[in-house]
């Protein structure tokens, strides 16, 4: 990721260049640079949605918050210029794929200090990103607001994992403000990866919305789905990916005429691990099946550890193990772990018994639900 990074900042060093020279040669330039500093607050909250300092606060701008933004801008690397590369041809394609699957799981891997064990990185992680961009710009004009949640999140040593088994989740605003750091972690990976899923399928051409999640016509704003699928015959279907924006779905489709209805990864990926509560990623053998190879016949979206070359007796740092086992709160349940995050003695016994239950050790295609049978054109 380092290098598509520094090509994005020599895309902004090089704008701020011209910007720069023009101010100081160009009489006219500087004169409209001058009546957009006179329009105050409201160039200033156009400008917030490039990038806010801080977290989601209601009623206040911008419409997504800097989680929101840095997803955004990531998501318009790969969807907006990276998906060029998969553009020229099937080859091409083909490595687009896999350097997204790679970027999905460095994404995934920024949300790794969540855990209570990593309390002091997170921290570290805090102070570097504050003392990096500057208090008045990390936190939007140096607001109160913002300052004590980032103080009280930056004091928390417990998890900072949401959901259950977590009996004692964190309190919302400081979740809120830990989450702010980030491009959005779940949510912007499984967008891409779907976009992924149908790019491989020939369901109708891929429009990505995920960067335009409202649509004007004069006064009016419609928010749409995530993704449009252009199907053959003037067929138009709407996609939107993740539960719960049923009403959002419906909306658009009354208004628009366009069916549309929302899709998410199978069972519900990616996983955390619930022993050391980090996020599982997508191993090497998958990445270079899928990338290669496409979505699957049969539509399988798993893979047996134990047929994999990298299996290497067990010791392979990706494979999966859904079992009943103990987690990181104590609470025995049946979910998925790492592996290697298992006791040596119940890995031992595991690895024993391979051969009459291979479906204990797997990696996952992220494959799409629901769309297993929707006809290709």
């Amino acid at each position: 990721m380092r290098e598509v990074l520094r090509r994005l900042n020599l895309s902004t060093n090089h704008l701020l260049l011209l910007d720069k020279f023009l101010i100081e040669k160009d009489e006219e330039y500087r004169r409209i640079e001058e009546k957009l500093e006179q329009m105050g607050e409201d160039y200033l909250d156009f400008c917030r949605e490039l990038y806010y300092g801080g977290s989601k606060r209601r009623g206040k701008p911008p419409l997504g918050s800097r989680q929101m933004i840095l997803s955004d801008i990531f998501q318009y690397i790969i969807t907006g210029r990276g998906y060029y590369l998969a553009a020229r041809d099937a080859d091409y394609k083909k490595k687009f794929v896999k350097i997204v699957m790679y970027l999905v799981n460095q994404w995934l891997i920024m949300d790794c200090f969540g855990p209570r064990e990593a309390s002091s990185l997170r921290r570290e992680l805090m102070e570097t990103l504050k003392e990096g961009i500057g208090d008045n710009n990390f936190f939007e004009t140096h607001d109160s607001y913002h300052i004590r949640r980032f103080e009280r999140t930056l004091r928390c040593d417990d998890d900072l994992i949401p959901k259950p088994p977590n009996p004692n989740p964190p309190e919302s605003d400081i979740l809120d403000t830990y989450d702010s750091l980030f491009p959005k972690i779940r949510g912007g990976p499984v967008e891409i990866l779907v976009y992924l899923y149908l790019l491989q399928r020939r369901l109708g051409f891929v429009v990505s919305l995920l960067t335009q999640q409202r649509l004007i016509s004069g006064n009016r704003i419609l928010a749409p789905p995530d993704i449009l699928l252009l199907r053959s015959k003037g067929e138009v279907i709407g996609l939107e990916i993740g539960r719960g924006k049923e009403k959002q779905s419906a909306d658009f489709s009354l208004f628009t005429g366009i069916p549309t209805f929302s899709v998410d990864l199978v069972e519900k990926q990616p996983f955390r691990c619930d022993r050391c509560g980090r996020w599982i990623i997508y191993c090497d053998r998958v990445i270079e099946l899928y990338s290669e190879r496409g979505v699957p016949e049969d539509h399988k979206h798993m893979i047996y550890c134990k047929d994999c070359p990298y299996f290497n007796e067990g010791n392979c740092p990706d494979i999966i193990c859904y079992i009943s086992s103990t987690n990181r709160y104590g609470e025995t349940r049946k979910a998925r772990y790492h592996f290697r995050c298992l006791k040596p003695e119940k890995r031992k016994e595991i690895l024993s018994n391979l051969s009459d239950n291979p479906e204990i050790l797997v990696a996952y295609y992220p494959l799409v639900e629901g769309l297993e049978k929707f006809p290709e054109e």
